[in-house]
């Protein structure tokens, strides 16, 4: 019996798109900061602030102090920093979207196969999905120190449907960035956007495009893209 997405790949950003990292990183970002001696940033302030990596996010941090960003401190002491408190934390407040983990078993009940395609370093994002116990669904996961370049490069895609072991002219992306969607435009990818997540489409959306406000119309609005395929 054939069924909805036989021979089609989905992937998935992580961060704001299957979990909510957010609390998690906002609690290791502001450990960070006020080693400093620097002001934490707020929750809402750092929702805008994720998608790039750790190393990213901690610049970000501290030019919102407008502290100085010394490449030498990110890399040597910031970082590690950063990542010893966000580890032994990292599942601690993070959670699936609701109806996340229901629509994921869906999808895959349906023939699809699941990636994960992000920004996170590869140990990190395999962690978060090891503790939240989503691991399961994915029959890849490439972070982007693992990818030859990182989104919004089109390689990060193209490897991650590789490692799946599926064909990019039957696969569709799902994020919640500008960066993603840049991702989406450079492979050549149908792209839905999610809007409670942490970041915005900016300038001329690309098409083909659906956007969702809630993981209960996922399923909808990807079955809508594969018709247009």
């Amino acid at each position: 019996m054939t069924t909805d997405f036989d021979g089609w790949t989905l992937l998935f950003d992580l961060d704001g798109t299957l979990v909510e990292t957010a609390p998690d990183l906002h609690a290791a970002l502001n450990h960070t900061l006020e080693s400093k001696g620097l002001e934490p940033v707020s929750i809402e302030t750092i929702r805008m602030m994720i998608g790039d990596g750790a190393k990213a996010l901690i610049r970000k941090g501290l030019s919102w102090n407008n502290a100085p960003v010394d490449e030498h401190e990110v890399d040597e002491i910031l970082w590690p920093r950063f990542l010893d408190h966000y580890i032994d934390n990292i599942c601690r407040l993070s959670r699936p979207y609701d109806q996340s983990v229901e629509t994921l078993g869906y999808l895959q009940d349906q023939g699809a196969q699941l990636a994960v395609c992000t920004n996170k370093a590869q140990d990190l994002a395999e962690r978060v999905l090891a503790g939240l116990e989503l691991s399961g669904f994915f029959s890849a996961t490439l972070g982007g120190d693992a990818a030859t370049s990182k989104k919004p490069h089109a390689a990060h895609i193209e490897e991650t449907v590789n490692l799946a072991g599926g064909r990019m002219d039957r696969a569709i992306m799902v994020g919640d960035s500008h960066t993603d969607e840049r991702a989406a435009r450079n492979a050549k990818l149908p792209f839905v956007f999610v809007t409670f997540g942490y970041g915005a489409l900016t300038g001329d959306p690309y098409e083909p495009l659906r956007s969702v406000d809630h993981w209960s119309e996922m399923a909808s609005a990807l079955k809508t893209l594969r018709q247009k395929v």
